[in-house]
C-alpha cells in the first residue's frame, strides 16, 4: 500500500497534541467538577463511575497520543508501521475521548472532551481516506463497527451502575460481558481497515452476537422498568445490523482482502 506520508505525519502531529496535551488538561481542569455535579445531583452511584472510569478513558486517550506521535515518526521517516499505529491510535483516541462527553454534558456542564474526540473524528476520515486510501465502503462499515465498539463499552459502565444502584444478578451477569463484546468490535475494526481476511470477520459475528445477548436483556429489563425505550438497546440494535450484512455476500467480499467490495 502506497500511503501519503507527509499528510500522514501532519495528522499523527495533531492527534498527538490533542491526546497527550488536550486529554490532560481537560481532565485535570474537569475530573473534579465532573464528580461535584454528580453529588450534587444526589446521584453518588454516578459519582463513582466518574471517580472510576473516566481517569481510565483519560489513560486511554492520553496512550493513543503517545502512539500518534510514535505514528508521526514512523511517517516521517516513511516506515511503513507508521500507519498501523497511527489507526490504533486513532481508534483508541475516539473511544477515550466519546464517553466522557456523556456524564457531564447530563449535569450541564460543558462536555469539554468533545474537543479531542469531534477532531479525532475528522482525523479518522483523514486518515482512512486521503492517507492510507481505504476503500470507501471499509471506511463507513468501520465507522459502524467503531460505534459499536463504543456502544458495547457504555453498556457495560451503565450495567456497573446499576449493579451500585440495585445490585440485580442480571446486570452483574452481562457487565463483563459488554466489555468483552466491546474488545471484539474494536479488534474486527482496526483489522478491518488494516489487513481484512475471512478470521476477521469471525471475530465481528462474534464480538457483534456477544454484544446482542448481553444488551438485549438489559434493554428488554429497563423498558419494562421505566416505561420508555432503554439506551442499553443501541448496542445490540447496531450490532444486530452489522451481523446481518457480515453475513451477506456483500460483507463477505467487504473482508476480501484485494476485491471490490
Amino acid at each position: 500500500m502506497k500511503q501519503n506520508n507527509t499528510l500522514g505525519a501532519v495528522l499523527a502531529i495533531i492527534g498527538a497534541l490533542l491526546g497527550i496535551f488536550g486529554m490532560f488538561i481537560i481532565f485535570t481542569q474537569w475530573y473534579e467538577p465532573m464528580m461535584a455535579a454528580e453529588v450534587a445531583a444526589g446521584r453518588p452511584d454516578e459519582e463513582t463511575i466518574v471517580k472510576f472510569i473516566i481517569p481510565a478513558l483519560n489513560d486511554f486517550g492520553i496512550i493513543a497520543g503517545v502512539l500518534w506521535a510514535v505514528a508521526a515518526y514512523g511517517f516521517l521517516s516513511k516506515a511503513r508501521w507508521g500507519w498501523p499505529v497511527a489507526v490504533v491510535a486513532n481508534v483508541l483516541a475516539l473511544q477515550g475521548s466519546f464517553f466522557p462527553m456523556i456524564p457531564a454534558a447530563s449535569r450541564g456542564l460543558p462536555p469539554m472532551f468533545g474537543i479531542v474526540f469531534v477532531p479525532n473524528l475528522i482525523l479518522y476520515v483523514l486518515l482512512l481516506w486521503l492517507v492510507g486510501r481505504v476503500n470507501w465502503k471499509v471506511l463507513v462499515f468501520s465507522l459502524f463497527s467503531g460505534m459499536a465498539f463504543v456502544l458495547a463499552f457504555m453498556n457495560g459502565v451503565a450495567s456497573t451502575d446499576r449493579i451500585i444502584v440495585i445490585g440485580t444478578p442480571l446486570y452483574v451477569a452481562v457487565q463483563r460481558l459488554n466489555w468483552i463484546a466491546s474488545i471484539g468490535w474494536g479488534v474486527f475494526t482496526i483489522w478491518l481497515i488494516l489487513k481484512p481476511a475471512e478470521w476477521v470477520r469471525v471475530v465481528g459475528l462474534a464480538a457483534g452476537l456477544l454484544a446482542v445477548v448481553a444488551g438485549t436483556p438489559l434493554g428488554m429489563a429497563t423498558t419494562l422498568s421505566f416505561g420508555h425505550f432503554s439506551m442499553f438497546f443501541p448496542a445490540p440494535m447496531l450490532s444486530l445490523v452489522l451481523i446481518i450484512i457480515l453475513l451477506l455476500p456483500w460483507g463477505k467480499k467487504l473482508l476480501q482482502p484485494g476485491e471490490p467490495a
